[in-house]
């Protein structure tokens, strides 16, 4: 129907232009004609005046003014008739003018209210723009379209551009300008985020976008052609066009999965098995219970430990599971000389409560709320073990910024290159002063995770009220983070929410456009990153290895990524059989047995990165994707050095 009423357009406008230029040729023969009397007239009367004149001499009549002109009657005509001429051009012109204004508007008057034009301006430029900084990352690997600016109101318009937003270009298309001229006139700006692309969890589809003249909304609401979930068995539940719209949550996918599901209150009342709400109730009762004592000596511990620096805490939590990569990154921090004092560990049972304060850091054991989540390892991402450390990731940082710390959250499986808070406290960066939360970028592209893709387990945090209230809703909403099994994508939609609602400004450090906080998406996808970290050319600040299945894989790609620390006698035992005469472990009794001074290195698999070559080791990937290139001159001149001297 759109190219239908393009085309009945363009015929519109066609005709109109010949119309045009008919009665304008119509009416130049008429003055043609016209000009032609009047000149014939003119050259009779001077052809009669110089008779007269030459005649007048003849007769001796000198000084007679016998010079005639033309009629006043005849000017009179003259006159009507050019008078009559012009008012028929201004006619057509008018004509012509108010039947191209009615066929060439872009929008009909019936939706004026909201659409009275519109422009588009660069993607790019409107993203990379200083003055708009949105903190969402670039979706990287895509030109980026055009960004579209919907007008409600003439005077919103550009004053130079009024008639292009409402008309089009010259062409009839919608016309282009820069972002700061299209936005001039505007008092306010609301802006939508669509799909650009697609990804194996959104495969493509006929999404239809509407914009309905009512009261404002900020939410968008999906409807899919899918039967309805409540009475269909999850088999059937995929998007077929013969289904009607239905209406269903915003992060539905097309095979008929909900992201987002909602938590139970029994899991099964009969048996009285509780369910996620009523098991969130039990833990927020205890949590509130024990808030202030909590708080009190938390705040005393901090003070006599002086684990402060410029207002700023590093928070981390750890089972004994993890211990292990607590362990590498105090030892790798103190073996750069990064300074760590500020760093403040919450334990979840007595283990690692031991090795941390063996290391020397500041360690606070909250057993009422935290002593009871599970002691092993995660064996994957969102497994039973990895979801009930959820509720320590929260607590630890809503302790910390309600006391009015400053808070740099980071995941344990994490080291330092050099200090991250020296870029978050860099006054000079005055692009990241205003954000309230700043992300280390996820890389996912998943549904669940956009448009931020931010990153929970490294994020730095200011104790304003805002980002205070971010976290309060994140531990209130426990029981959707129970359900979800990671409490990322749950933070990631209270952040949208409250970026909405309350103007809390949140920032993603794009993965490719900032190389200062790589993670598991650069270790097993972006090799120039890692090229750079390993050859030492790399401005970054940290290697977050996320995105890696489980502890163990993450211990052999940091050895041999040469980021290892850990003294083999620290990794699986029992930690106060490390302690000399078998006493108590003490504040930094642990460092000497833990701690290497420089890194050990060995190599697993040669399609992962490495400090060093690798080519002797096995694949992990069916692609087997070699990170060092074995045909590199500096690798083949080393090889023919070899066989040169073993002959």
């Amino acid at each position: 129907s759109h190219s239908s009423s393009s085309q009945t357009r363009r015929r519109k406008m066609a005709w109109s232009h010949k119309a045009k230029s008919i009665v304008v040729l119509i009416t130049l023969i008429k003055i043609s004609a016209i000009s032609f009397y009047v000149g014939y007239i003119n050259a009779v009367n001077e052809t009669l005046n110089h008779n007269l004149s030459v005649t007048n001499n003849l007769n001796g009549g000198g000084d007679a003014d016998c010079a005639t002109s033309i009629t006043p009657s005849l000017q009179l005509r003259i006159d009507a008739r050019l008078m009559e001429a012009r008012t028929r051009m201004e006619e057509v012109d008018n004509n012509s003018e108010s039947h191209n204004t009615d066929t060439a508007k872009l929008f009909p008057d019936t939706v004026k209210s909201y659409a009275a034009g519109i422009l588009s301006v660069s993607g790019t430029e409107f993203l990379s723009d200083p003055n708009y900084d949105f903190g969402v990352p670039f979706k990287h690997g895509h030109d980026y379209a055009d960004a579209l600016i919907l007008y409600n109101s003439e005077s919103a318009i550009p004053n130079s551009l009024r008639h292009d937003a409402s008309h089009g270009d010259e062409h009839g298309h919608i016309a282009k300008t820069s972002v700061s001229t299209a936005l001039s006139n505007c008092d306010a700006m609301n802006v939508i985020f669509l799909p650009l692309g697609h990804t194996q969890t959104r495969p493509p589809m006929n999404d239809c976008y509407t914009i309905v003249g009512d009261y404002e909304d900020y939410h968008i609401n999906r409807w899919f052609r899918m039967p309805n979930f409540d009475t269909t068995d999850k088999k059937e539940r995929e998007l077929k066009h013969s289904h009607p719209l239905r209406h269903f949550g915003r992060v539905t996918l097309p095979k008929g999965v909900a992201e987002f599901d909602i938590p139970e209150l029994w899991k099964s009342q009969k048996r009285g098995q509780k369910g996620f709400v009523l098991d969130h109730f039990e833990a927020m009762r205890t949590f509130l219970e024990n808030f202030d004592t909590v708080q009190k000596e938390l705040k005393e511990l901090i003070t006599k430990r002086n684990a402060v620096r410029n207002n700023t805490v590093v928070v981390m939590t750890v089972n004994i599971g993890q211990s292990e990569l607590l362990a590498n990154f105090v030892c790798a921090a103190r073996s750069r000389g990064l300074d760590i004092s500020n760093v403040v560990v919450f334990p979840t049972d007595i283990e690692s409560k031991t090795l941390a304060e063996g290391l020397g850091v500041t360690t606070y054991f909250d057993e009422k709320n935290l002593g009871a989540l599970p002691k092993g390892e995660a064996k994957m991402y969102g497994d039973p073990i990895f979801a009930s450390m959820m509720q320590a990731k929260i607590l630890c940082v809503v302790y910390m910024i309600n006391l009015g710390y400053d808070v740099l959250f980071q995941d344990v499986d994490i080291v330092w290159f050099k200090d991250p808070l020296s870029f978050f406290h860099d006054e000079s960066n005055t692009a990241i002063q205003n954000f309230d939360i700043m992300f280390q970028h996820d890389g996912s592209g998943q549904m669940r995770y956009n448009p931020l893709s931010a990153n929970s387990g490294f994020y730095y945090v200011r104790a304003n009220k805002k980002a205070q209230y971010v976290f309060t809703s994140l531990l209130y909403d426990g029981a959707f983070v129970r359900k979800c099994k990671s409490h990322q994508q749950v933070l990631v939609q209270i952040l949208l929410e409250h970026s909405s609602f309350f103007g809390t400004k949140v920032k993603v450090f794009d993965k490719v456009e900032t190389d200062m906080f790589p993670g598991g998406f650069h270790y097993h996808q972006d090799w120039d990153v890692m090229h750079d970290i390993v050859s030492g050319k790399s401005n970054a600040y940290i290697l977050h290895m996320s995105w890696t299945e489980n502890k163990d894989n993450k211990l052999k790609f940091l050895r041999q990524m040469g980021e290892w620390y850990v003294q083999d006698q620290c990794i699986g035992h029992d930690y106060l059989e490390l302690v000399e005469g078998g006493g108590q472990v003490t504040d930094g009794s642990l460092i000497n047995q833990c701690c290497s001074a420089e890194p050990i290195f060995s190599c697993h698999f040669r399609d992962k990165p490495s400090k060093e070559p690798c080519f002797n080791s096995p694949c992990i990937d069916k692609r087997c994707r070699q990170f060092w290139n074995p045909m590199a001159p500096e690798f083949v001149a080393e090889l023919k050095a070899k066989r040169k001297a073993l002959n």
